[in-house]
């Protein structure tokens, strides 16, 4: 399976290249150093492009995905009045689909607007997810969630700083299906699951693709209540802060804090927070509250390779999301689930900071293999 990762990664550089190399006559190697860069191919970049994707998340398997995307202006933006760089907006459709029959189709929109003072996310799809949560025994049960579901965002910077703030709105409608030994009779059923989010985002990065300096912290405040026309009445919390620190000219420190909590009697178990590291599959480890801590050391060995350590851990505490009336877990009490890994980066683009490549990540129980296009860590 490893080697079929590698293969993966290299299919979808050429893919690109070679739809390239049908529309427009580009040089894919740098001039400096004749070493293998998307720079002037994705400074043209400019309408219709199509993207191939591999999925390796270990709570749903391998498997790979493609969208077909749409650039309203060139890759490289444009200068707006305040002097700042203003990404393309971008429009899209996407599907994927996974070993476990796991699948996902939909569309969405990035939105760069007002010189950069608004910016919006629109996504419109259809997931059809087999996954597994865990009891409070630590039990697995394969439960199937699929339904329609919509998100949209609104976010205005404040004045010309790195703030903004903005409003959100998801809806989803789930029907949810256990499809193992249900000893602990599991809800199953459909729902309506609506809430509002009030967002705060503060952006101080030099590269939103593969950041070297500067930080990135979110605040995602969310209400779902039966008025909106949500099934459950209950309050989900997130913040985040991503901290990128060069060392010495070669050496690069970076940082990622998440916590989160639900607050609510009503709040339903997929709702509940779980812990997200490299090495830990997504739902496994949830709780009434998350905290986490993620460390990374990356040394720049070479102009264009890079070697990089990380670890990290997490606890997830409070209530337990199936049995709400057993007694709470308290932080000081519960499991700390540590991971940690290897990986390296290529710059892929040079002009744009890009950088690409594979981590090997491992937790007590599991251990996985991650493709990554930029950062290995994404706002909320």
């Amino acid at each position: 399976m490893h080697k079929n990762i590698f293969f993966i990664l290299l299919l979808s550089i050429f893919t690109l290249l070679g739809y390239a190399q049908e529309n427009t006559e580009v040089s894919f190697f740098d001039n400096n150093d004749s070493m293998l860069d998307l720079s002037e191919y994705l400074s043209r970049a400019y309408g219709f492009m199509p993207i191939p994707s591999v999925i390796t998340e270990p709570a749903v398997g391998y498997g790979g995905g493609a969208a077909l995307i749409y650039l309203h202006d060139s890759f490289i933006g444009r200068k707006g009045k305040s002097g700042r760089n203003i990404p393309a907006s971008i429009s899209g459709i996407v599907a994927g689909a996974t070993e476990n029959g796991t699948w996902l189709a939909g569309a969405f929109h990035l939105g760069y607007y007002l010189d950069d003072t608004l910016r919006t996310q629109t996504f419109v799809g259809y997931p059809d997810i087999n996954i597994n949560f865990y009891t409070n025994r630590g039990d697995p049960v394969l439960m199937n969630l699929s339904g329609p579901a919509l998100y949209q965002s609104l976010k205005y910077r404040i004045g010309g700083s790195d703030l903004f703030v903005g409003l959100g709105y998801s809806y989803i409608d789930l029907t949810n299906t256990i499809k193992s030994k249900n000893t602990d009779n599991l809800p199953e059923g459909s729902f309506v699951n609506s809430g509002l989010h009030f967002l705060v985002d503060y952006d101080t990065r030099d590269n939103s693709l593969s950041p070297n300096r500067g930080m990135i912290f979110n605040a995602n405040l969310a209400f779902f209540d039966k008025a909106i026309g949500s099934k459950y009445s209950y309050r989900r919390y997130m913040f985040q802060e991503l901290l990128y620190l060069p060392l010495f000219k070669t050496l690069f420190f970076d940082q990622r804090f998440y916590y989160s909590l639900v607050s609510g009697e009503e709040a339903p178990f997929f709702s509940y927070p779980f812990i997200q590291m490299r090495g830990v599959p997504a739902m496994k480890y949830q709780g009434e509250k998350v905290a986490q801590y993620e460390a990374q050391l990356r040394w720049e060995f070479h102009r264009r390779w890079s070697v990089l350590g990380f670890v990290g851990m997490g606890r997830a505490y409070g209530k337990d999301k199936f049995f709400p009336q057993l007694p709470e877990i308290p932080f000081k009490d519960a499991d700390t689930i540590v991971s940690g890994g290897a990986g390296f980066r290529y710059l892929i683009a040079r002009k744009f900071g890009l950088r690409v490549g594979i981590d090997v990540a491992a937790s007590e129980e599991d251990s996985a293999v991650y493709i990554k296009f930029g950062t290995a860590w994404m706002g909320l």
